[in-house]
Parts: C-alpha cells; sequence; structure tokens
C-alpha cells in the first residue's frame, strides 16, 4: 500500500512533533503572515497523536498550536470531501474563539484565531481559481475590515498548476507524492523540507507506523462500504414500496419495471 505524507497518522507525526518544530514552521511560513519572532515561541497544545477509529469527521485530523502573544493557529488536512466542510471549519474557528474566555473574563483578552485547511484530494472554494484563498471579516462593498481577529486559509492540492515551483505549491506536492526521486529534490530545497522528507522516509520505514497508517485507511474503506450498503438498500427499499403503490394503482408491470428499474419477477413477488 503507498503510504503518503497526507495519510492522517503520518502529517500528525511530521507536523506535530514538538521536539521538531522545523517541518510545521517551515509550511506556515507559506501560508500566514505573522511577525517572525512569534515562531520561536511556537507551542504545539496537542502534541498526542490520536488515531481516528469511528471516522466520524470524515477523516480531519488538526494539530492545534498558540505562538507568543497567544494567537491560536489550527491545521487540518481533509483528503476526502464532505458536504458540509465549510460550515464545520467556522464551528471550530468560533468554538476557538470561544474557548478562550471563562466565565467573568474580559472580551479583550481574545486572541487572533487562524484556521488552516488543507484539501488534498478535492476542491472546497468553487468560485476561486487560485490554490490559496485567504478570508477575513469584511464588508465586500467598502473593503473595509471589522477585525482581523479571525483569518481561515485554505489550501487546495488539485488547483495547483503543473509549473508552479514555489515553495507553498511544493509543500503541498509533498503531501500527496511518495515519489523518492521527488522527494529528494524537495529535500535540498531548503532545512524545513529536509527536516520534513527525512521524517516521512524514517516513519514510512517503520513497519509500526505503516501499519497504523494501513488500518487508519482500512477502516475508512469499511465504513464507506458500510455507507454505501446502507445507502443502496434504502434506495432499493424505496422501490419496493413505489411498486407496491403503482401495482395497488393497477399499472402494468412494464411500465413499474421501467418507473423503478426492478425487475419483472421482483415486482411480480410483491402481487
Amino acid at each position: 500500500m503507498r503510504i503518503y505524507a497526507k495519510s492522517d497518522p503520518i502529517f500528525k507525526m511530521i507536523f506535530g512533533d514538538p521536539e521538531n518544530k522545523t517541518a510545521l514552521i517551515g509550511l506556515l511560513r507559506e501560508i500566514i503572515d505573522i511577525p517572525e519572532e512569534e515562531y520561536a515561541h511556537i507551542e504545539i497544545i496537542d502534541p498526542n497523536l490520536r488515531v481516528n477509529k469511528s471516522y466520524g469527521k470524515s477523516g480531519i485530523l488538526d494539530i492545534k498550536l498558540t505562538t507568543k502573544n497567544g494567537q491560536r493557529i489550527n491545521v487540518e488536512i481533509q483528503i476526502r470531501k464532505a458536504s458540509d466542510l465549510k460550515q464545520r471549519i467556522l464551528f471550530y474557528a468560533s468554538k476557538m474563539v470561544a474557548e478562550q474566555l471563562t466565565e467573568g473574563e474580559k472580551y479583550d483578552k481574545i486572541r487572533k484565531i487562524i484556521s488552516i485547511m488543507i484539501c488534498t484530494d478535492h476542491n472546497l472554494i468553487e468560485d476561486s481559481k487560485e490554490y490559496h484563498n485567504r478570508y477575513f471579516l469584511y464588508d465586500k462593498n467598502t473593503n473595509s475590515t471589522f477585525t482581523d481577529l479571525l483569518e481561515i486559509d485554505i489550501l487546495e492540492f488539485k488547483k495547483v498548476p503543473e509549473k508552479d515551483e514555489s515553495n507553498l505549491a511544493t509543500w503541498l506536492r509533498f503531501l500527496n507524492t511518495d515519489d523518492k526521486e521527488e522527494l529528494d529534490k524537495m529535500a535540498v530545497r531548503n532545512v524545513a523540507f529536509e527536516s520534513a522528507v527525512c521524517k516521512y522516509k524514517q516513519l514510512t520505514a517503520d513497519e509500526r507506523i505503516r501499519m497504523i497508517a494501513e488500518d487508519e485507511e482500512k477502516a475508512w474503506k469499511d465504513r464507506q462500504a458500510e455507507l454505501d450498503y446502507a445507502m443502496n438498500e434504502g434506495r432499493y427499499n424505496q422501490k419496493i414500496e413505489i411498486a407496491k403503490n403503482l401495482l395497488d394503482m393497477f399499472i402494468p408491470v412494464d411500465q413499474i419495471k421501467k418507473a423503478t428499474g426492478l425487475s419483472k419477477e421482483e415486482i411480480e413477488k410483491l402481487r
């Protein structure tokens, strides 16, 4: 099985390791605009790898961190398409704002929230051709910014132009390749890429880590197969009910067959 850096446990172990923030800081520098001194004090809030077995959140994996002045950054990767992803991004960003205050604290203690979503296998923003879209709260008629305390960054690998050799485009390619030659070329770009590629090779050479990644992928496929079966079963039962109603109305079997897609034998059994 091919293992990529976008795989849930691999992504977290590369970019969520408190002992080696080089790769994470290298990635962040290409996405967000914060003072350079902030990077020296980045702290990963939840450094523990939590393997998602339920897949109730469609494979979302996040890395939460804070900066020197208390800004909170959330980095998430989304491999599979989810119809409610925009709503969930907004919900979790809002939750990160609310979590900053305890009862009785003043609102001026709220610090900036930056939510980063990396979409690797699908597009989320349909009305933009750019692969990096940055959103704030502002008036679209006057371009007046209400506040800069909330920022949402969306990155989409599928929109990256083939000839784009920027660091940001290369980071997105890093998440989506297991080609040794391509990875080696990335590693010589700078120390952040070198760190990420080295960690990736180390992890994917570890049989235990590969098993974790493969188990998660298998668990998702099994869950998806269950959902597909349930949906197909629901559609079939709906066709049966329609056929029964049409039989009660004395509609000819040939017409019921055409309307429902059921076979003649299936329809005859309903009499």
